[in-house]
């Protein structure tokens, strides 16, 4: 492993000690002593101090070169969960993960994401402590939920509700911090899911999810790019034509009045199709007037992504949602782009269909959840704050031998 010099940012604070344990997948103490440069006895320190809180243990014994084996130092994840709920504007799901994303158990409902805040989020969090009732030695870590509006990240609160038209921009904050006093992380569902479907921390990643509306998340190097307001990747209303259809937002000409699942289904309804269910159904079978309206759908998405793709270049663009992920739709939107942008944008870079929606937004979910906890300088604040109030059980998570109430 490469070395890290012990002066370089707190790179051997207890809280980036962890973070070093946990990407590492557990560590020796002498592998943890060759990386860190830290001496031995202020490495043991920490070791302790992060055992006794609950946030690593002593795992299984490596292969001994004589004397007493030493044992892998992991971090305690054994029996922690995350809550995810994903929202979408017709259904949710809600999940129950490891700390890694990986779904344990889940179940899905219909809902009408307009209706009151409390019709759609009551039985949703009764369903959640349902859910979690199913478990044998499990502990809730935090909650996290996706919504298909945009959302301030460092308050949870909804902005701009087109979608969600009538509900206080901190319904989700009270209605889910009621049920729960727990660590709660509130995100667009298109940057959860932008997020949840990144190979590695090195990569851009441009999501786009095409439902009964557009959202778009965008990753750089790991993080979600909000921009200056929590409005980036807005992309469904920018004019694509000054007198174009209407779109919900009440402007004429908006990418989503062509392209989304909402604008197929207004266009397909006298054919029969009432739902973007019922649209996803029949491209899949071929049916010809549903292909052929998701070609002039794709290609008006795919000359206003043509903008976005040319801004960022990304390794990939990812195709999400009931309509984004179908072959045919995948496949128009990126010939579209790969047509108009210059040959060194599109050269290497890759336009795939995504994971299913609500999978994806959940890993996301949890990464944001758990990055909230277990982040460097979420850890070291906890212990910054035991030392200077001299209370023990501040630096603590759920579940550790020191969480109360």
């Amino acid at each position: 492993m490469e070395r890290i010099p012990a002066s370089l940012g707190g790179a051997t604070s207890h809280g980036h000690l962890l973070e070093l344990i946990r990407s590492a997948d557990g560590l020796s103490r002498q592998q943890l002593l060759s990386t860190t440069g830290m001496s031995r006895a202020t490495l043991y320190e920490r070791l302790d101090t992060l055992t006794r809180r609950g946030y690593i243990y002593e795992a299984e014994p490596l292969n001994s070169t004589g004397g007493r084996p030493s044992r892998k130092i992991r971090f305690e994840d054994r029996g922690r969960v995350i809550l995810a709920m994903t929202l979408g504007q017709t259904h949710g799901t809600l999940s129950i993960t490891d700390t890694t994303g990986r779904q344990l158990r889940s179940v899905t409902s219909e809902l009408e994401i307009a209706a009151p805040a409390d019709t759609v989020l009551t039985p949703l969090i009764a369903a959640g402590q349902r859910l979690l009732g199913q478990g044998v030695d499990e502990t809730l870590l935090g909650v996290g939920v996706s919504l298909p509006a945009p959302v301030e990240a460092s308050t949870g609160h909804v902005r701009h509700q087109t979608t969600i038209p009538g509900w206080s921009p901190d319904s989700v904050v009270q209605a889910v911090g009621r049920a729960w006093d727990l660590p709660l992380v509130i995100e667009n569902d298109a940057r959860a899911a932008a997020l949840g479907e990144r190979t590695s921390d090195s990569e851009t990643v441009v999501y786009v999810k095409v439902g009964t509306g557009i959202g778009c998340g965008i990753v750089v190097e790991g993080s979600i790019l909000r921009g200056a307001h929590g409005s980036a990747g807005d992309i469904g209303h920018i004019r694509m034509s000054s007198d174009g259809p209407l779109c919900r937002c009440g402007r004429h000409g908006c990418l989503a009045a062509y392209s989304s699942g909402l604008a197929l289904r207004n266009k397909l309804g006298p054919l029969g199709f009432k739902k973007v269910d019922d649209i996803s159904a029949a491209a899949r079978t071929g049916h010809p007037e549903v292909l052929d309206a998701l070609a002039s759908a794709a290609e008006v998405l795919g000359r206003a992504l043509a903008a976005t793709v040319t801004t960022l270049n990304p390794d990939r663009l990812v195709l999400g949602g009931q309509i984004g992920s179908l072959p045919s739709f995948v496949q128009h939107v990126s010939s579209r782009v790969l047509t108009d942008v210059v040959e060194r944008i599109a050269e290497g870079m890759v336009v795939e269909p995504g994971h299913l929606e609500d999978s994806a937004a959940c890993m996301g979910l949890t990464t944001l959840v758990m990055r909230k906890i277990f982040a460097p300088d979420a850890v070291d604040q906890l212990f910054s704050d035991e030392a200077e109030n001299g209370v023990q059980s501040v630096a603590k998570i759920p579940g550790s031998p020191l969480a109360t109430g």
